[in-house]
């Protein structure tokens, strides 16, 4: 059930006059102030029941929370302390006054990423960008309210005309990479033997007639077995898969041995929900990892790469200090500085296909129905022949490498050049776009668990750079707009005081 916030007292008198005064130019209540809650917080509650269950958190107390946690890097458990410790933060997420309890309990983290998906994050973002047009365009109007309402209106109409000509979509693709040991088939086929092992002794406990015997496992001498193969500097091709196999043939020993148990027991199986997904996913394991060694090559199709993450899949990317990653893929693009999230994928694909190419146009189209998309800047993947003509179909041009031998027609010549350094400037923005995320905000390790929680995740640190980017631009728009504004109109009454002079000079 929606709980409505109730009515937040001034930074003034937020606290107890013997505890202290807090500084009303704090970065969290400016941040506060700046943030259009009443836009964002309906988002969220749209995803709860109006009239019925338990009274929920405030929507503003739950993306506060997200926003502090992922802006600072914390934990969860971390990110309630610090609120709990830290009035400004209060203020920020919307207490009605400073309290010394806990705003809610850290379990409640995977609940609030559940309810806010990647089409969430991206309807908020739009918010943001568009209540930054509002503030740009009310302080044009009023910085420039002592000119006629005729010329007035046709500048704006100039200016939204111009607009509409220049907009450009940037796009590109990136891996989140979750937080998991580095893959191998000795260790992953290791692990899948130790919880086979456990599920063993989980389904000994419910049997009844025990003179057979508990089966025999040998753990000890696999463990062994595995600990001297991993200790091993130099493994030769057949070393490895000679130690792999030995590790896969105890587990299908144990997979063997559950049969049986599972067999002898009456009833439902006596597992809880993690042992029993571990059971299927330590036999998909088996089936992959003996197909391959069985086959001798190296492609698995949905390759499992951890036994609690089943739905991670490797990325291949060919970058120079990882040519392989773990995580989702997303497909983002850059509008005036915001990222948005066209596609998300824990299974590798072509970012440069027709399919994702359109569907990238067509969310562009969706957010700004008003403009039309003139330009597409991609990669050498985005600008092969059928992305082309998708592009063409739109009536948008690439930026990017051209297709075909290099011109020699000099203007064509020039116009490529020209469109090179526009190609540079342009992608130079989303590759930031990703280093920010990934470099500061954690992009680069991904700690949530669950495929549900994960993607949110990401979307959410994803929103964190783009509320960066709505504070310059806010901040830009107050204080330096006005002022940017009689300078150019001064500029502009110069160069038409000397126009006339020389006018006047001449006749």
């Amino acid at each position: 059930m929606i709980t409505k916030p109730s009515n937040q007292l001034t930074i003034d008198s937020f606290m107890d006059a013997a505890i202290g005064q807090l500084n009303p130019n704090n970065r969290w209540v400016v941040l506060s102030r700046i943030l259009p809650w009443s836009r964002l917080c309906p988002i969220y509650e749209s995803k709860m029941n109006k009239g019925k269950g338990a009274p929920a958190k405030a929507a503003r107390l739950a993306i506060g929370a997200l926003i502090i946690k992922h802006k600072l890097k914390l934990s969860d458990d971390e990110t309630i302390e610090q609120i709990k410790e830290n009035p400004y933060l209060q203020f920020f997420v919307g207490l009605p006054k400073f309290t010394f309890d806990k705003p809610f309990d850290p379990s409640l983290f995977p609940h609030i990423r559940k309810r806010l998906a990647t089409e969430d994050f991206n309807e908020m973002t739009l918010v943001l960008q568009k209540f930054e047009i509002e503030i740009n365009e009310q302080g044009q109007t009023e910085a420039k309210s002592e000119k006629s309402e005729d010329k007035k209106g046709d500048e704006e109409e100039e200016k939204k005309e111009e607009k509409k000509k220049t907009r450009v979509l940037v796009s590109d693709a990136t891996v989140a990479p979750q937080e998991i040991p580095y893959p191998t088939d000795l260790k992953l086929a290791a692990s899948a033997r130790v919880k086979s092992e456990q599920i063993i002794d989980q389904l000994w406990k419910h049997i009844t007639d025990k003179s057979a015997g508990k089966p025999r496992t040998y753990r000890d001498t696999a463990d062994r077995e595995f600990v001297k193969a991993s200790k091993k500097r130099k493994k030769s091709k057949e070393y490895w898969l000679k130690a792999t196999d030995q590790q896969l043939r105890y587990l299908e020993r144990n997979i063997r041995h559950i049969d049986q148990l599972l067999d002898e027991i009456k009833g439902p199986i006596p597992l809880n929900s993690k042992f029993l997904k571990l059971m299927y996913v330590i036999r998909e394991v088996a089936r992959q990892q003996r197909g391959k060694l069985n086959s001798g090559g190296n492609v698995i199709e949905n390759r499992i790469v951890n036994i609690f993450q089943p739905h991670v899949r490797p990325i291949k990317r060919g970058k120079d200090n990882a040519e392989t990653e773990f995580g989702a893929k997303f497909s983002l693009s850059i509008e005036d500085g915001y990222t948005y999230v066209d596609k998300a994928s824990w299974n590798n694909y072509y970012e440069g296909k027709d399919e994702i190419v359109e569907e990238s146009i067509n969310s562009f189209n969706k957010r700004s129905p008003e403009n039309k998309l003139t330009r597409f800047v991609g990669d050498k993947l985005f600008g092969n022949k059928g992305a082309r003509e998708i592009m063409k179909k739109h009536g948008v041009e690439f930026i990017g490498t051209p297709l075909g031998r290099p011109p020699k027609d000099p203007d064509k010549i020039k116009q490529r050049e020209k469109n090179q350094k526009i190609h540079q400037r342009l992608r130079s923005q989303v590759e930031g776009k990703i280093g920010q995320a990934k470099r500061g905000y954690g992009l680069d390790k991904i700690k949530a668990r669950q495929p549900d929680t994960s993607l949110p995740w990401a979307a959410c640190i994803l929103f964190i750079t783009n509320l960066e980017r709505f504070w310059k631009g806010i901040f830009f728009d107050l204080i330096f707009g006005e002022f940017l504004c009689n300078i150019w109109e001064a500029f502009m009454r110069m160069i038409s005081h000397k126009s006339n002079l020389s006018v006047a000079r001449t006749s």
